[in-house]
């Protein structure tokens, strides 16, 4: 029997290659969507296009529901997405992120034929950006004491209430997942030769890169004693100045331009803890698990994702 995976927040920038591949592994996908017809265009051939509303689960999500094995659930809006964010802007998102988690659990666990698996997306801020360590930090590490790792922290447990149903539970503590859009900004400076890293350059960026993202979440969906939290990161994080020289080392520009951190929380707010307090975050559950990296090593990933640094120059 075809394995069924309903998608929620399947047009975001990993649920488009995710259902992609689910459905190159022989997965039958449904795809729950605010827009099913744009969700048609960005997500194509999947086996359904449901119409969903955190706020309101209706009768054929249920149904939908009812008939998946699984539901892996990436909704939610990005941080990185050109505006200054407040600490209420950040809180109101994790609320409805943990609001969407509870309603999507309860009715879960009202069904008579659940799903056997829920994997919902968390992220490494999780541990917090407080506290400033070199330290490896793996799954077993406690969350912030911080509001972001206490955000979080209220996100993975409105998930992992699905335990309680019987629901094989996993979250996702995903890092930086690169792609050539969520690099987009970043290469256009160092094109106009303003590239550089932020404040001192010490803070650490744990990134992955998205085949590495999409191959652990269905190594996850397919390992049925998998369970808890994973770090989804690359086995190498990098200091944010190595991630920017790395960077430039890709498109055939030197990153020479610091830029002071009250610059750029002027411009992002609240998030720029995130680029400058970023902790040194390991797979270490994954690597036991047995998944293998296809890119485990930054300079290997970006020239996946850029192209060679000639063919960077030779498109300027």
């Amino acid at each position: 029997m075809t394995p069924r995976v309903a998608v929620v927040g399947a047009t975001g920038r990993i649920g488009r290659p995710l259902c992609r591949e689910l459905m190159r592994a022989g997965h039958s996908v449904v795809v729950f969507s605010r827009d099913p017809s744009r969700a048609r265009h960005a997500v194509p051939g999947a086996a359904d296009y449901v119409a969903w509303s955190p706020g309101d689960l209706s009768r054929e999500c249920a149904g939908h529901l009812e008939s998946a094995d699984a539901v892996v659930y990436l909704a939610g809006g990005p941080l990185f997405d050109g505006r200054r964010h407040t600490r209420a802007d950040v809180a109101a998102e994790s609320q409805a992120r943990a609001g969407a988690l509870q309603q999507l659990v309860a009715a879960l666990g009202g069904l008579r034929g659940r799903a056997g698996t829920l994997i919902a997306a968390s992220s490494v801020g999780y541990y917090g950006y407080a506290d400033r360590s070199d330290l490896p930090v793996d799954e077993t590490h406690p969350a912030g004491s911080d509001w972001w790792g206490q955000d979080s922290a209220a996100i993975e447990q409105a998930a992992l209430a699905a335990r309680a149903c019987g629901i094989r539970t996993v979250i996702l503590r995903t890092g930086y997942v690169l792609t050539p859009d969520s690099l987009s900004s970043q290469v256009a400076q160092f094109r106009r030769h303003f590239g550089g890293w932020i404040g001192t350059g010490r803070g650490w960026t744990p990134w992955i890169h998205i085949t590495d993202e999409v191959g652990i979440i269905i190594f996850a969906l397919e390992q049925s004693d998998t369970d808890g939290p994973l770090n989804l990161t690359a086995p190498e994080p990098t200091r944010g100045r190595e991630f920017a020289q790395a960077l430039g080392r890709s498109v055939s520009h030197r990153a020479w331009v610091p830029v002071p951190t009250p610059a750029v929380r002027l411009g992002l707010g609240v998030v720029t803890d995130i680029l400058v307090r970023g902790r040194r975050v390991i797979p270490a559950r994954v690597s036991a698990l047995g998944y293998q990296f296809s890119y485990p090593v930054l300079d290997a990933a970006l020239h996946d994702l850029l192209g060679k640094p000639d063919d960077a120059a030779a498109a300027r």
